[in-house]
């Protein structure tokens, strides 16, 4: 669920990717909800009602812990019943959706500027050809390819691939005479590669399947083949592919079962992979060294080296370099130096130069290139051949510098505005870097760096609407115990803050992600409407560097919720919004963060929004991905562990009686990430517990951990605003 999050899901960027990955205590009481006015739920259209779920007498004893679980017989994926129940909530909130008053005016609203302008996502520059995603509205996303001569064409339209096509992302061989794509379908990310020729756009006959979106292929310098991870082919009791996956080497022509095996998680080798754990190989362009990451949903990862010519001789003798504990956020190889970003002993990070041709070369012993520094927050590297590129936020705004090979000499990169560059990507066999900026308010734009000027080179939001009447305020909240937790809204200039407007608060707080500025003008025509989007940047997340992460991982989840909790009251303190007319949304991981202040603190709200939420994480072990969740959240094999979940578990902290506001949960139905039996769960248990609750099930046959496309984004999110519109009612 790493990355799952709001942000991967705002970006567009493609999850292809070799490095920088990504991935409560609730004290409420029984007795202090119910002393809570009993909120009357809107009048609303209801549409049929669909079948109230039927309960089961579970109840799980373990430490001494007593968890009733009413609603068990959803986990089962095997017999269809939940699968029945939850297509049968989704069509009554269809038919719900379609009677509120103002879908027809956000359905129109939305698509009119998704289809004013075209994104473009997750640029390569190779051999002077820059290689893109193009997203429009109404069509998954168009790999395309800009010619040296400034000429674009199409090279692959997954609608021509099959019905549900979608690509998840790509990566280009050396020379750049072809392209690897990860194909999904129906949005699922478990999917296949498929090759093309990037000059003739013909498909090569070899697929790699099954293979998820997250991991990158990595071409073996003559293009001749790649390395890439595999997934497990599961089934019947063993649901999980997420476990055990393989690294392999596949030759062009050669068929898959043929592959030679490079590692494989869960195999009790001398690696001691993990089965929870995704081995996953990277070769940097021009390299000499094959780079073997082991990571998961967690902000650290192991790193292990061999000789890429051993390696691809079959016979490497992994070296492993890096542990978990030396806390890597990013890496990067150039020559025979490893460069390592690391938060061991530096919670803002710190860059070390690694020498590999050392016989047992360590963190410990490695040379501090990049001290950590007080006022920013480093959180990339990225090697090029006339230098490193680092990037550093600072109050949530990047800078880009380069750092020399020879002399360390810096070069600050003057950037045209401040804002997020949310693409820094370098080969290291050709000086300079490509780069994309946005802001709040401010379209993506991409450029590229020679090495001494920057160039706008387009490609970035064409077409894109301005928002001059909006603007951006960067707040603090107080949470419960003093901490000053940054707080981001955009609103109208003109917006009278008397508590009339609407809110629409966001949060993730998991993995170390930071809610960074970025343009999307689905939500930013909230705001243009009158109403008001914020952003609370809740411990957890990486805003403030690794210590603002740890303070809000694992048993510290709580503190998360108070921030989140403390945000709302601040945007009514200031006459933004009223409790009754503030709404809370977070994604994935991101369900414990809202779903624990909906339960905790239901009075602050009006309405929650969750999509695709981990809210049930007692039980995460049940869940495929589940196992990878554990050093986010905790172990509940154990007691301490289990003790954490259970506080920090929504499912679990819902009271019979409490005054729960309206709860609108946001379901792709072929989602692999996280369960949808989460959101079923935790629906169902507010229904029983507050049947006058509203809790409309919103399900996206089409869709998975993501939407597939503009068009399938406009739509989920004019079906949140126009719910969020029949249930933010004056206090």
């Amino acid at each position: 669920m790493r990355c799952a999050s709001v942000t991967c899901a705002r970006t567009g960027d493609d999850n292809m990717r070799s490095s920088n990955r990504a991935v409560m205590l609730l004290v409420a009481s029984l007795a202090g909800c119910s002393s809570q006015p009993q909120r009357q739920p809107p009048a609303v259209a209801t549409g049929r009602v669909a079948e109230a779920p039927a309960t089961v007498d579970v109840v799980d004893r373990q430490f001494g812990l007593v968890m009733p679980d009413p609603y068990r017989w959803m986990e089962d994926e095997r017999n269809g019943r939940f699968d029945g129940w939850l297509r049968a909530q989704a069509a009554a909130t269809r038919e719900r959706l379609d009677a509120l008053p103002a879908i027809a005016g956000w359905s129109e609203r939305l698509g009119r500027v998704m289809t004013a302008s075209t994104r473009h996502a997750g640029h390569r520059l190779v051999d002077g050809r820059v290689f893109f995603l193009r997203l429009q509205t109404g069509k998954p996303a168009l790999l395309g390819v800009r010619e040296a001569d400034g000429s674009e064409r199409v090279l692959v339209d997954p609608a021509k691939l099959g019905e549900g096509a979608s690509i998840g992302g790509f990566n280009v061989s050396p020379a750049g005479d072809r392209v690897a794509v990860h194909l999904g379908f129906g949005g699922n990310e478990i999917g296949e590669l498929a090759f093309f020729d990037s000059r003739s756009g013909a498909r090569l006959a070899d697929t790699l399947k099954p293979v998820w979106s997250e991991f990158a292929p990595a071409w073996l310098p003559d293009g001749s083949g790649v390395f890439y991870t595999r997934m497990r082919e599961v089934g019947g009791d063993d649901p999980d592919a997420l476990q055990g996956m393989t690294t392999l080497l596949h030759r062009f022509g050669t068929p898959p079962a043929s592959d030679r095996l490079l590692a494989q998680a869960g195999a009790g080798d001398t690696l001691a992979i993990a089965a929870r754990d995704f081995p996953n190989l990277t070769i940097t362009p021009g390299g000499h060294w094959a780079v073997l990451e082991i990571s998961g949903a967690r902000a650290s990862r192991r790193l292990c080296v061999a000789p890429l010519a051993d390696t691809i001789a079959l016979q490497p003798h992994w070296r492993c370099v890096v542990d978990d504990p030396d806390q890597v956020q990013d890496y990067a190889q150039h020559g025979d130096l490893l460069y390592l970003l690391s938060t061991h002993g530096a919670a803002n990070g710190r860059v070390l130069a690694l020498d590999l041709r050392e016989p047992a070369p360590t963190p410990a012993q490695a040379r501090v290139l990049v001290p950590e520094r007080a006022d920013a927050v480093l959180t990339q590297v990225s090697a090029a051949a006339d230098g490193l590129y680092l990037k550093a936020m600072q109050q949530g705004l990047d800078r880009i510098e380069r750092r020399a090979y020879a002399d360390g000499a810096s070069t600050h990169i003057e950037l045209p505005y401040a804002g997020t560059s949310r693409l820094l990507r370098t080969d290291g066999r050709v000086a300079g870097a490509l780069l994309s900026l946005e802001g709040w308010t401010r379209a993506a734009s991409v450029h590229r760096y020679d090495g001494r000027v920057l160039h706008d080179i387009g490609l970035g939001d064409d077409g894109a609407p301005d928002y001059p009447d909006l603007i951006t305020e960067p707040l603090f909240a107080r949470s419960a115990d003093g901490t000053r937790v940054p707080l981001s809204v955009v609103r109208r200039r003109d917006l009278r803050l008397d508590g009339h407007a609407r809110a629409l608060l966001e949060g993730y707080g998991g993995y170390g992600v930071s809610l960074q500025p970025m343009f999307a003008p689905s939500q930013l025509e909230w705001s243009q409407a009158g109403n008001v989007w914020a952003i609370c940047h809740v411990r957890g997340g990486g805003e403030l560097g690794d210590g603002w992460r740890i303070a809000g991982s694992g048993s510290n989840k709580q503190r998360g919720v108070e921030d989140f909790i403390a945000c709302a009251a601040e945007l009514a303190r200031r006459g933004y919004s009223v409790p009754t007319r503030t709404a809370g949304t977070g994604a994935s991981m991101g369900g414990v963060l809202v779903g624990g202040a909906y339960t905790s603190a239901p009075t602050h709200w009006g309405a929650m929004v969750i999509h695709a939420g981990v809210l049930n994480p007692v039980r995460l072990l049940a869940a495929r991905n589940g196992a990878n969740q554990m050093t986010e959240l905790g172990d509940p094999r154990t007691e301490p562990g289990l003790r954490q979940l259970l506080a920090m578990d929504p499912y679990q902290r819902v009271r019979d009686g409490a005054p729960y506001p309206p709860l609108l949960l946001v379901i792709g139905m072929n989602d692999q990430r996280v369960a949808p039996w989460n959101s079923g769960k935790f629906g169902a248990r507010v229904q029983q517990a507050s049947p006058a609750t509203p809790v409309w099930y919103r399900g996206d046959e089409d869709s998975g951990h993501f939407a597939t496309s503009g068009d399938a984004s406009a739509r989920q999110w004019a079906d949140i605003y126009a719910f969020l519109e029949a249930m933010l009612k004056p206090g």
